[in-house]
């Protein structure tokens, strides 16, 4: 056993670095597939219960001696942690880029909910609307200066000179839906993500010593650098109350109008967030979480993989309660969920690939002790019913 702990070990630790070479990768994924004989996917809810044990005692057994990596591992390996009965069914988080299989009595939507894509709607500063992703390619409008070209199915880019400082500016917005994501381009050469359900507003061409925009929902940004003579022309962001202040890095700001806390992660550079009196400088690794009852800024580490997972096209999991989780969902596809019976209070770790459809997400989630019942039909918003049971 010493002999196996080791090289699981070993094998764990060039995961985490980052540096394990594709054998490796071969060799620790034919580790977890040992699991697979077994623990077959029509085990009853006792006996899954005794192959997650067994599972637990096996890891306890290879991490024994190295108490403080244990935890690390455990979240890194999620489908071996807390959402180990995902491996139960052969099925792991850790792999997203393989489908789980939906057998016909499983959750089988017919038809199927579609995952969430690159779509969103421009509004021009004269009022005018377009649909990008029913535009081709090519020139969708002119503000001022610049011309406004869609470069592929999801992205905007402002092209022109910011050089004419006479201009009054003309206010854009780009809105995403639910199931939504789309990247725009500004004028300045910022780069903006937006997620489902969010919006940005900018001038189309910047004028002056400040460049400002405002958000909704989340987006992640690549401020460019950007200078008037000599001095650096600075970059601020307004979401509801919260401002944040920047002269070239990048973050993320989650900062949806449902929740009670917005985060804003730093990737790299230097952000200063600011609530009403109060101000704090964020240091690359950091997250800004405001509580908008109590108005107060506490900064901390951040997992930043996570704050990013929905922009790499992945969601990802970590120690999520079942409403989070299903909120992002809601975000994703057109459902409407609603809770029967008691909330679980399972908590869920790892990754799932957003290309998945609502069924193959349900499959992975519901083996984490999670029933699900889906209303076939479509309400007035054009959405199905999801309806979470213990």
């Amino acid at each position: 056993m010493d002999v196996q702990k080791n090289r699981i070990l070993f094998l764990l630790d060039r995961f985490e670095q980052g540096i394990a070479t594709p054998s490796e990768m071969e060799e620790l994924d034919a580790w977890y597939d040992s699991f697979e004989d077994e623990t077959a996917p029509e085990l009853t809810d006792a006996q899954k219960q005794m192959s997650k044990q067994r599972l637990f005692n096996q890891l306890d057994q290879l991490t024994s001696e190295q108490p403080k990596k244990r935890h690390l591992h455990l979240v890194r390996y999620a489908s071996v942690a807390a959402a180990i009965v995902l491996l139960i069914a052969g099925i792991t988080l850790f792999k997203p880029s393989s489908k789980p299989e939906i057998k016909e009595n499983q959750l089988a939507l017919t038809p199927d909910v579609a995952p969430g894509g690159d779509k969103a709607i421009l509004t021009l500063a004269d009022g005018r609307q377009i649909v990008l992703e029913d535009k081709p390619n090519g020139q969708v409008a002119a503000e001022g200066n610049m011309t406004i070209i869609k470069m592929n199915s999801g992205m905007l880019t402002y092209q022109g000179s910011n050089k004419n400082r006479s201009i009054v500016n003309q206010l854009n917005t780009i809105s995403t839906p639910i199931g939504g994501q789309f990247q725009v381009v500004l004028s300045d050469g910022t780069k903006v993500w937006l997620n489902a359900a969010s919006s940005i507003t900018f001038p189309s061409q910047f004028t002056g010593n400040i460049r400002e925009v405002s958000t909704t929902g989340e987006t992640y940004f690549e401020v460019a650098t950007l200078k008037n003579g000599k001095e650096k022309v600075s970059f601020r962001v307004n979401t509801g109350g919260q401002k944040i202040e920047v002269l070239g890095t990048q973050f993320n700001v989650n900062a949806y109008g449902d929740q009670k806390l917005y985060q804003t992660t730093l990737v790299e550079g230097s952000i200063r967030i600011s609530q009403n009196k109060e101000a704090k400088l964020l240091k690359p690794g950091q997250q800004a979480n405001i509580s908008l009852e109590k108005d107060i800024i506490n900064v901390s580490e951040a997992d930043v993989e996570k704050a990013i997972a929905w922009k790499n096209g992945l969601f990802k999991f970590d120690n999520t309660d079942i409403i989070s989780l299903m909120k992002q969902l809601e975000r994703w596809y057109p459902i409407e969920v609603v809770y029967e019976g008691r909330i679980t209070n399972e908590r869920f770790f790892g990754k799932i690939d957003r290309n998945y459809t609502l069924s193959e997400v349900l499959k992975v989630l519901q083996l984490g002790q999670v029933h699900f019942k889906i209303d076939d039909k479509i309400n007035a918003n054009g959405k199905r019913k999801l309806i979470v049971m213990p």
